[in-house]
C-alpha cells in the first residue's frame, strides 16, 4: 500500500471516529438540559372527581447509555384516601434521532429493551420523545380485546422549570388531562 493510501485510510478513520464521538455528544446534550428534580401540585376532575396532586420529576443519567425519567404522584381525593404511583424508566438513543427506547427488561441477549405490550402481562410499551424543550414519554397499553389507551407525558422546559401536560387517551378518546408547572427544587 503506498504511503498516500495508508494517509488517506488513517485520515478517514480519525474523521469517523470524530462524527461517531460529536453524534454521542450531540445525544447527551439533547436530554442533559432536562436534567434535574421538579416539584409541583395540580387540581384535576377525572370522571367528575376532584382531586390534588403532589408531583415530582426527576430527570438524571442513566449510567452512559442515557437518561432516566423518575416520577412520583401523590393523589389526594375527596373521601380523604391518598394513591401514590413511583414510576422510574431508563431510555437509551434509538436508531431514530430524538426517539428514546425504554429500558424496561431484559431480553434473552442481555439487552435492556421495552416491554411487550400484547405479551402475558400487558406491560405498556413506553418510549420518549425530544423536540426543542420538551420531552414527552409514550406509554401504549393494549387492553383486551384489543383496545388501547394512551398515557402522554409532555414535560417542557421554561424559565420556572418544567410545565407538566398529561392526557390518558382510550381508543383515541381523551379521558384525562392533567397541567402543572412545576419548580426546579436545585
Amino acid at each position: 500500500m503506498h504511503s498516500s493510501n495508508r494517509y488517506r485510510s488513517f485520515a478517514l478513520a480519525i474523521a469517523c471516529i470524530l462524527l461517531i464521538n460529536c453524534k454521542g455528544d450531540q445525544e447527551t446534550t439533547a436530554w442533559s438540559g432536562f436534567y434535574g428534580t421538579f416539584k409541583g401540585s395540580a387540581e384535576s376532575v377525572i370522571s367528575g372527581e376532584l382531586s390534588e396532586r403532589e408531583l415530582t420529576v426527576v430527570i438524571k443519567p442513566w449510567k452512559d447509555k442515557g437518561f432516566t425519567v423518575e416520577w412520583t404522584t401523590l393523589i389526594h381525593r375527596a373521601n380523604d384516601k391518598k394513591k401514590m404511583t413511583d414510576l422510574s424508566i431508563n431510555f437509551y438513543p434509538s436508531s431514530r434521532p430524538g426517539i428514546y427506547a425504554s429500558a424496561m427488561r431484559t431480553d434473552v441477549f442481555g439487552q435492556a429493551v421495552p416491554y411487550d405490550p400484547v405479551g402475558e402481562d400487558a406491560d405498556p410499551y413506553v418510549w420518549a420523545g425530544i423536540e426543542g424543550d420538551s420531552l414527552t414519554v409514550s406509554a401504549l397499553y393494549i387492553l383486551s380485546g384489543g383496545h388501547h389507551e394512551m398515557h402522554l407525558y409532555k414535560r417542557s422546559l421554561n424559565e420556572n422549570g418544567l410545565s407538566l401536560d398529561f392526557e390518558r387517551l382510550n381508543n383515541g378518546e381523551k379521558v384525562a388531562k392533567v397541567a402543572a408547572q412545576l419548580e426546579s427544587v436545585e
